[in-house]
């Protein structure tokens, strides 16, 4: 059979059959991705948009620039996340509309790229780069890339300019007295922020990214010269051993970096407020900022840290917080004690109490732990609820449907008025925990606590506080003790644990972290009310406003 004469191929078909075939092996991941640019602008630009598969978003400016000879140049960039106002301005604009004169053009570089860079560019933050993946990286976090033809060096010109929400107040910090300012899902206003409140050199951000296709850029905010260098390096540590394929929120990091995954408690302490942050830091610990959320994780944490509420610094004295850990015994063990008491102990009971709690169950067909049980699943059901719908009308689905569910309960006789109370005073003094971690926890094992006192009566209670405080003793926070200063006992820093002390004694940092400085101020700072002068030979400026000299 006759077959027609291949053609020879042109010197272009070879070279497009090149690019081709090298643009095949460029994919995400591969190692071709290592690799540096061509001095060719089209197969530059055909990379870039084989990776991103011609995406919508992905924008290609080509244009011609002369001043000796014609140099074709392209800006490449993700609409959305470049600010458009920089690059007219700061880019195009110059290219475009900058003219040269003859007497000009003899004092310009020969080279076309040293004479963008350092003649054209005015925009104040450039970089340079070679390697493929390296600009990729840039232009996926907001940059804009500008290629030149004739060169394989890239210019990277940050122009970030994505939408972000406002400096706003703390959602999940409810407080009275304080600053009104809150991170944002932005990661350097977040370092903004702190750094407003920490005016020194010595305050260092080490940032590096995480996750495979998110390149989250996690920022990790110590004390130079304060913070112990081993629990930086343990931080840090900790966080490069992540390989996953991406980081959306601060709690993918928590499930990663904690010291104990089997536990309901929270070891890691959570903020949206830069003033905590910023005042664990001067303690010698150290942040952990996340971009895309405003949560920023503080390590290590203790538990008596999550009954301290921001304002409590804020006043003078603090008689709020005994009050927080009567409540947390209260949402704790409150449901359990009264169960225990009406099925196994009715003679710890004053008879006058017994009677009322005789009349009030007086019908109720079920025993006090399962009537117990069905109360506190369906608060929890109510509270979830109000969570989740829209806040308009949620608080009002929290607040009425408890009175109405209890209510009915009662007029239906399935459980007893005083198991309404009790129940309702420990889901109030859940409220009283600041921290949601906490209180998430604490209504977890209020549970188990229950049926304990359902089977085993008060016996069964104390064994379960005795597992519970074993397990709370041998949980650690990198490294540091959970239950610390309690336990292990350092009387000398309660100053802050169940009450808070005046600022003026709590002169040093506690010594389980590690601080290289433990004095934070200057000791002898008590107040003292001013002396009367009396005497000729008085300075004047001690004396009283209200006394005067007489002659």
């Amino acid at each position: 059979m006759f077959r027609k004469p291949r053609r020879p191929q042109t010197l272009e078909e070879r070279k497009r059959q090149q690019i081709d075939a090298k643009l095949a092996a460029l994919q995400p991941g591969s190692e071709e991705l290592n690799n540096s640019f061509s001095s060719n602008l089209d197969e530059n630009v055909s990379v870039f948009k084989n990776l991103f598969g011609n995406a919508s978003d992905l924008l290609v400016r080509e244009f011609n620039f002369g001043v000796r000879k014609e140099i074709r140049v392209a800006l490449v960039y993700i609409d959305g996340l470049s600010d458009r106002n920089s690059i007219n301005e700061d880019i195009l604009k110059p290219f475009l509309y900058r003219s040269l004169s003859d007497d000009q053009a003899p004092l310009l570089p020969d080279s076309a790229y040293p004479m963008i860079r350092d003649w054209l560019i005015t925009f104040g933050s450039i970089k340079e780069a070679i390697r493929i993946n390296e600009v990729l990286d840039y232009v996926l976090t907001g940059c804009a890339a500008l290629f030149i033809d004739g060169t394989s060096q890239v210019l990277v010109i940050v122009v970030k300019g994505w939408k972000a929400r406002a400096v706003e107040e703390a959602k999940s910090e409810a407080f009275v007295r304080g600053p009104r300012d809150a991170f944002n899902e932005t990661l350097r206003t977040s370092t903004a922020l702190v750094r407003r409140r920490l005016k020194t050199p010595l305050l260092r951000f080490d940032t590096l990214q995480l996750g495979r296709l998110t390149k989250t850029d996690i920022s990790v905010a110590y004390i130079h010269g304060l913070t112990d260098p081993a629990l930086k390096d343990e931080v840090i540590s900790r966080l490069k051993r992540i390989d996953t394929d991406g980081i959306l929120e601060s709690g993918y990091l928590e499930d990663f970096i904690k010291d104990n995954p089997w536990t309901p408690f929270s070891l890691l302490d959570r903020t949206e407020r830069p003033d905590r942050v910023a005042a664990a830091l001067m303690e010698g610990r150290v942040a952990i900022l996340v971009d895309t959320t405003p949560f920023a994780l503080l390590v290590p944490a203790v538990f008596s840290e999550f009954l301290q509420a921001p304002e409590d610094y804020y006043e003078s004295f603090d008689f709020i917080r005994p009050f927080r850990w009567l409540g947390l015994i209260a949402a704790t063990f409150l449901p359990s004690v009264y169960v225990a008491l009406s099925t196994y102990h009715q003679e710890m009971i004053p008879t006058g109490l017994v009677l009322s709690m005789a009349a009030g169950r007086e019908g109720v067909p079920f025993p006090a732990v399962v009537e117990a049980l069905a109360m506190e699943i369906s608060f929890d059901f109510l509270r979830e609820a109000g969570a989740r719908m829209p806040r308009s009308v949620g608080q009002a689905v929290g607040i009425v449907g408890a009175l109405i569910l209890g209510q009915a309960a009662v007029a239906a006789g399935i459980v007893s008025p005083i198991m309404v109370v009790i129940v309702s005073v420990a889901a109030v003094a859940s409220f009283m925990i600041p921290n949601y971690s906490a209180s998430f926890a604490i209504r977890f094992i209020r549970y188990p606590f229950l049926l304990l006192a359902g089977a085993f009566g008060l016996p069964g209670i104390f064994w379960g506080i005795l597992v519970l405080l074993l397990h709370l003793a041998s949980l650690r926070s990198f490294g540091i003790p959970y239950l610390y200063p309690v336990a292990p006992g350092a009387p000398g820093e309660w100053k802050d644990v169940f009450f808070k002390a005046p600022r003026w004694m709590m002169d040093f940092r506690p010594s389980l972290l590690r601080a290289r400085k433990l004095r934070r101020q200057a000791p002898g700072q008590m107040p003292k009310a001013p002396q009367e002068s009396s005497g000729e030979g008085d300075d004047p400026q001690s004396v009283m406003p209200d006394k005067k000299k007489r002659g």
